[in-house]
């Protein structure tokens, strides 16, 4: 049963998880930095709809599939890490292969960003398993658990969404002073680099 206590535990928690560097911040700042605060609003879109995923799963008592089938698993792990890589490769690739001065900023890299951030969020079962190792300790198994689960994943996500929100603020201020220069060609090659990294973390992670 969820209390003030747990409440204010998880959000804590929720805070933690949320400033910890993984590909939602790397996609929303990348995409700010690069094209505008637009592009990294689109961003957060679909790490948001990425939330509702999870809490459909959630809801209908699916989340604790991921852990109880480790083919599924290793199934989702498998693609997660590999669509990280293919992004990491293709930043790399647009950051040594500038483009012209004339033309304007971007990073269309694997869809739009709105589908980046969805596709990366739903493919990243280190998300699953941490929702399924955390929350049965603030909801317990009762019957309201799934619904209560459901708020909880939904603090996460309004957590994230503020903390998105300024990032992409600050990246696109940042990214409007940089401009085409070599420090923006540094930068997109370093996300590249940060993605080959989440995407060996990915590749390495085990289910509970």
């Amino acid at each position: 049963m969820l209390t003030a206590h747990s409440l204010l535990a998880w959000t804590v928690m929720s805070i933690g998880l949320v400033l910890l560097p993984g590909p939602d911040t790397m996609l929303v700042a990348g995409h700010a930095a690069r094209r505008g605060l637009r592009a990294g609003m689109a961003a957060i879109g679909g790490i948001q709809l990425g939330g509702l995923f999870y809490m459909a799963l959630c809801g209908f008592g699916f989340l604790s599939v991921l852990n109880a089938v480790p083919g599924l698993f290793m199934a989702v792990k498998v693609a997660g890490a590999i669509y990280l890589a293919w992004l990491g490769l293709q930043m790399v690739r647009s950051a040594l292969k500038p483009a012209p001065a004339s033309e304007a900023p971007r990073m269309r890299i694997g869809g739009s960003p709105f589908m980046q951030g969805f596709v990366s969020t739903v493919l990243n079962p280190k998300v699953a398993i941490f929702f399924l190792a955390a929350l049965p300790q603030f909801v317990g198994t009762g019957p309201d658990a799934p619904w209560q689960g459901m708020l909880l994943i939904a603090i996460v996500y309004a957590l994230g969404f503020l903390w998105c929100a300024l990032l992409a603020i600050l990246a696109t201020k940042a990214g409007r002073k940089v401009g085409q220069s070599s420090a923006m060609r540094w930068f997109e090659g370093a996300m590249g680099v940060g993605f080959f990294g989440l995407a060996g973390r990915l590749a390495l992670a085990r289910n509970v």
